[in-house]
């Protein structure tokens, strides 16, 4: 009934929105409810409450109170020939752009004159335009009632604080003759995209590894720096073997020492990682829609292509862009805040000591097999056949870079030196039987 009710009160003649309602939700939202919370106690769907506080972030209360209603146009009145002939082409061949986008790439035609391009229709021109000559153009189906709003950027303080990271795996493009995986990345504070790499995928290569990933990082570090966290999901080119063995990955030790905090999601949760999640989606309807492709190389550089039109001419609604391009809104993004140093020189970046600080922090249970060996990070540390078939509960001890094992029952200790964990293993990525490696390692962390 109380919902009933709000909405009458919020609703003029035409069922349109009344100013003080408008007013209501921008002021509501400002003081830190969540839109969804006042859509429901409205009466209204949540896409209109928040198509209204977007309107008063960019226009002020001014812009919220005065909407004078346009009479009803010719759909592309007074557009010049050539400009509905391009958009008409472009629409043609490439159906999956979206209408900002269409727009945009109307704007930077070669093929219109100057006066021509001043002469583009608006957005919403173009939307009446492909609803009326196509059916159902944008292929849209109703949204629920509470869709999530996640204030994703609020979690970033500065350009490169956060990047997101995601693979948008085993993608069949149109021309090419094997599947590919293309690793992207966003930054959330200026939605500034930082990586769309192409990788071809062999026949049998379910994902990518970890090296790959570390050598698209190394790439997206040398344009823009290093950023403080590197946010990734649960996949195993990402933490290795580390939900199942409870030892971290190479990458994340390499990240580590390099002074990035490498951040997972929690389970299922990927709106956590929602900025490169959405910006997949659009990379897939730009690029892998596209095509046919001649090779890799031509996709990599439509790639290139798509995310320079992205961080520099289109007018993004991301983050807090504004509807300005992400480097024309934070220029500052272009000055890495933290200068990586190419691989040949990144020894002597990388800090042995933060990695061993990280490695501290863990505890881990195993249990020797029949020759008294026991299986940790990829490396194999004998025990004694005396201690067959025993627990030991493992520490990284820092000061002498050691595994201090100790049996459950406090009778036995053994110290032996860490395999694997120098500065060149880690940096060098070194190449680890992932299958043995977690087949022995079958005891959870502690």
């Amino acid at each position: 009934m109380e919902a009933n009710a709000a909405w009458k009160v919020g609703r003029t003649m035409g069922n349109a929105l009344s100013a003080e309602a408008r007013l209501d939700i921008y002021e509501r939202h400002g003081a830190g409810e969540k839109l969804t919370d006042i859509a429901r106690s409205m009466g209204i769907h949540y896409e209109t409450a928040r198509k209204w506080w977007r309107v008063g972030r960019g226009q002020g209360r001014e812009g919220l109170v005065h909407r004078r209603r346009r009479p009803p146009r010719q759909v592309l009145h007074g557009v010049p020939d050539r400009v509905r002939e391009r958009l008409a082409a472009l629409r043609g061949k490439n159906p999956a752009w979206g209408v900002p986008y269409l727009r945009q790439q109307l704007l930077e035609s070669k093929e219109l004159t100057a006066d021509e391009r001043k002469h583009v229709p608006s957005v919403a021109a173009i939307y009446r335009y492909l609803h009326q000559v196509e059916q159902n153009p944008l292929g849209r189906t109703k949204l629920a009632q509470d869709t999530p709003s996640p204030p994703l950027v609020d979690q970033a303080e500065h350009p490169h604080h956060l990047w997101q990271m995601d693979l948008k795996e085993k993608c069949a493009v149109s021309g090419l003759p094997h599947r590919v995986t293309v690793v992207t990345a966003r930054d959330v504070y200026s939605s500034v995209t930082v990586a769309s790499e192409v990788v071809a995928l062999r026949r049998y290569a379910s994902t990518l590894s970890g090296a790959t990933v570390q050598a698209m990082c190394r790439k997206c570090f040398a344009r823009w720096g290093l950023p403080d966290i590197l946010r990734t999901d649960n996949g195993s080119c990402f933490v290795g073997t580390m939900p199942q063995t409870g030892f971290p990955s190479y990458l994340t030790l390499w990240l580590t020492g390099l002074g990035v905090r490498h951040e997972t999601i929690d389970k299922g949760q990927v709106t956590q990682n929602g900025c490169v999640e959405r910006y997949s989606r659009t990379y897939s309807n730009l690029a892998l829609r596209n095509g046919p492709y001649a090779d890799v190389e031509e996709l990599q550089r439509v790639s290139d292509l798509t995310v320079e039109f992205l961080n520099t001419k289109y007018p993004s609604r991301a983050g807090r862009c504004g509807y300005r391009p992400p480097l024309e809104a934070y220029p500052e993004a272009l000055t890495p805040r933290r200068a990586y140093r190419e691989e040949a020189a990144e020894l002597g970046q990388f800090s042995l000591g933060l990695v061993d600080t990280y490695l501290a922090q863990f505890r881990w249970r195993r249990t020797a097999d029949p020759r008294g060996q026991i299986a940790l990070g990829g490396a194999r540390y004998w025990m004694g056949k005396e201690h067959a078939h025993e627990a030991f509960e493992i520490v990284f001890d820092p000061q002498d870079r050691s595994f201090v094992f100790t049996r459950v029952d406090n009778t036995a200790q053994v110290r032996l030196p860490a395999k694997g964990l120098g500065a060149a293993d880690i940096i060098g990525h070194r190449t680890r039987r992932r299958r043995q490696t977690r087949s022995a390692e079958n005891n959870r962390p502690l």
